[in-house]
């Protein structure tokens, strides 16, 4: 059995017209209505945060995928 180990970064989509985010890496996706975008920044906040920081570079470039998609949500507001 072999596992792939995907290190980049999720991207966040958008879509206004479905009021709805999609976070996605390699062949993983989930989307979500935009009103849970604050929850998923306040669980990745907290993974970054946990064990004094220790989990920072692993979840720094997610959280800010994340904070990037609600800062275009308020200005498409």
């Amino acid at each position: 059995m072999s596992s792939t180990i995907i290190t980049a970064p999720m991207t966040v989509t958008v879509s206004a017209e479905s009021s709805t985010f999609t976070m996605s890496r390699g062949t993983w996706s989930a989307s979500a209505p935009l009103a849970c975008l604050p929850g998923w920044i306040t669980l990745y906040s907290g993974l970054r945060d946990r064990g004094g920081g220790r989990w920072r570079p692993f979840y720094e470039a997610d959280l800010a995928a994340l904070e990037a998609a609600q800062r275009e949500v308020r200005r498409q507001g």
